[in-house]
């Protein structure tokens, strides 16, 4: 009898055991959600997009599933395990010209009924990227990116949105905040994850065939903007056309960066007369002086930065990539945002806390990124004002928009950055940055007036513009709406300096035409008014060619580099010449004329091209 109970006992607990794997097993599995598409209207309700079922799906569901972006579903429905959220449906809406970014909150319009759907996520892209997917940064890489920032948002518990004070529009390798580092960093990541792992030959061998070609191509027009800023009186030409090259090259710095790790390298900057035009340059991130390292809080302020450290996490975890983010969102869930270090920091020492086994990973990793060893003393963010006109579009290189202030982080800054403060010194700048370096930061605005080796005037302007009723003042009167980027608005600026530039080389080009070439023949005022006025149309032209030669040489590839537009140019202006000695062939003084002046203005043309 005894022997009967025991073996009913001991099967009693096999059942039970197995019960309990079972039940595991099922929490564990990760339901797949359902992936609904969206079109834009151009409603609002309380504030949220208004956006409607589409007619059509067959485009985007062709790509979603052959693509990495079903794997950033998958990891979706993983998340959604670490928030609250009660539905598994995942949206994707399309519009017309969308800026392209993952949100949570709209409104569903069916059958002119609105439904609430202002607790659902969602990401929103624009109709054009529907046409090409195998190039970088197309929508296999930009949808997983928005996916990252949806994937923060619903699996931190403490989420909030985040209060951006630089108003420069963020870029991989610009300074900004640590939480929008942060966020846009983790988001930044996956355009790189989605490549490293697309399953989908035709668009894996399609993007890196893509990012061999803007290797190629974009040197030289890096090179070449460079020089722009660096060389006298050039007609900026690269400058002026940078919309058109700029985006290319952030595409494969994300890439290049992300991978490589060199965002921790400050950015290459000159010291010019402008500070204004000093953060342009640096901003552009057109190079990384290897020789100067950021400091941890300039790192942690950048979002390449943040994207190489969970690029590193991510690929160096021998798990299934679905449980390498299951422990992130983990993480994510239990420490982001609890307290007021930056959201890396927390992130790391979360992160050590839950798998305390990868703890010697974790802080190489951190180190690698970062330049640093990992710490959670770190300089809080310190805001100083300027009220002095800013661009904070790179693209927008002769300040079209002119937007009224500019706000940086004392603990992050630069010497130029401290420029921006009117009646600031290039020493004081100096001794501010010295001071701050040598203490590892300003721990408050009170420790200003500790500063060694400044003026009381300097202490007084960086107090006075870092006190929060000030930047509050300033802020709050201005509208920001109001100086939204605007395309027709930086090309007018453009034009506008191409025009005086190619002025100041009229005087410079006609002084020496007059007195070389006309003095002696020269029989009037009013015949010396019609030459000069002939002279600079032919000026303008030149110019004019020149302009369109280098914005039309960034779009010719032959073989694996961009057509040089000196070329283009010679071959424009050889043909127009050509039909305009045929013209003129029998006044030889014309002739004479017509080739003298354009020996001399090629020349002018050359130097702001190569």
């Amino acid at each position: 009898m005894n022997k009967y109970i025991f073996i009913l006992i001991f099967a009693l607990c096999i059942m039970s055991f197995t019960i309990k794997e079972n039940v595991y097993a099922k929490e564990v599995i990760t339901e797949t959600p359902n992936v609904v598409v969206l079109k834009g209207t151009d409603e609002t309700k309380d504030g949220f997009p208004v956006y409607e079922l589409i007619d059509d799906n067959k485009l985007f569901m062709d790509i979603y599933n052959k693509s990495f972006i079903k794997k950033s579903v998958e990891l979706y429905g993983k998340a959604l395990q670490y928030s609250n959220l009660e539905s598994k449906d995942i949206y994707f809406a399309f519009r017309e010209n969308s800026g392209c970014y993952g949100r949570i909150g709209f409104y569903l319009k069916k059958n002119g009924q609105f439904y609430d759907k202002t607790k659902s996520p969602y990401i929103e892209l624009s109709t054009g990227q529907l046409k090409r997917y195998n190039a970088l940064e197309s929508i296999t890489q930009i949808l997983p990116h928005e996916m990252g920032h949806v994937l923060q948002k619903i699996t931190t518990s403490n989420n909030h949105e985040i209060n951006q004070n630089v108003v420069d529009m963020h870029y991989s390798n610009i300074q900004t905040e640590y939480s929008t580092a942060f966020s846009e960093g983790f988001g930044e990541h996956f355009e790189v994850i989605s490549r490293m792992y697309e399953e989908n030959n035709e668009i894996k061998d399609g993007i890196y065939e893509d990012i061999e070609r803007t290797k190629n191509t974009a040197k030289s027009i890096v090179n070449s903007g460079s020089r722009d800023f660096t060389l006298p009186l050039r007609l900026d030409y690269y400058r002026e056309v940078s919309p058109f090259w700029q985006q290319k090259y952030e595409n494969l710095k994300r890439n290049e960066l992300g991978l490589s790790g060199d965002g921790k390298y400050k950015n290459l900057s000159y010291d010019f007369i402008d500070p204004e035009k000093s953060i342009l340059y640096r901003n552009m991130g057109l190079y990384q002086d290897k020789s100067k390292m950021k400091s941890l809080e300039q790192s942690l302020s950048t979002e390449i930065v943040v994207s190489n450290f969970f690029i590193k996490l991510v690929t160096t975890d021998a798990s299934e990539l679905n449980e390498r983010y299951s422990k992130v969102f983990n993480v994510f869930n239990k420490y982001l945002n609890k307290d007021s270090k930056p959201q890396l920091i927390e992130f790391v020492s979360g992160y050590i806390k839950e798998y305390p086994k990868e703890k010697v990973r974790l802080l190489q990793i951190f180190k690698d990124s970062t330049g640093h060893d990992f710490t959670e003393e770190c300089a809080p963010e310190i805001w100083c004002i300027s009220e002095g006109e800013h661009s904070n579009i790179i693209f927008d290189q002769f300040r079209g928009l002119k937007f009224p202030y500019y706000i940086f982080n004392i603990n992050t800054c630069e010497k130029e950055d401290l420029l921006k403060l009117k009646g600031m010194s290039k020493s004081d700048a100096e001794g501010i940055i010295a001071y701050r370096d040598k203490n590892n930061g300003f721990k408050n605005s009170e420790e200003f007036s500790h500063i060694e080796g400044v003026s009381g005037k300097a202490i007084e302007i960086l107090t006075n513009n870092s006190s929060k009723e000030n930047i509050e003042k300033v802020t709050s009167t201005i509208d920001e709406r109001e100086f939204e980027k605007s395309s027709s608005t930086m090309f007018i600026a453009n034009l506008k300096h191409l025009i005086s530039r190619a002025m100041i080389w009229f005087v410079f080009f006609f002084i020496t035409y007059y007195l070389f070439v006309m003095k002696t023949t020269v029989k009037s005022n009013m015949s010396l008014f019609k030459v000069a006025i002939k002279k600079f149309f032919k000026l303008m032209f030149y110019v004019l060619v020149g302009f369109i030669s280098v914005l039309v040489s960034s779009n010719i590839i032959i073989g694996n580099k961009t057509l040089n537009p000196i070329i283009i140019f010679i071959t424009v202006i050889f043909i127009g010449e050509g039909i305009t000695l045929f013209i003129i062939r029998k006044d030889k003084l014309k002739v004479i004329d017509s080739i003298i002046s354009t020996l001399m203005i090629i020349p002018i043309i050359i130097y702001s091209q190569y």
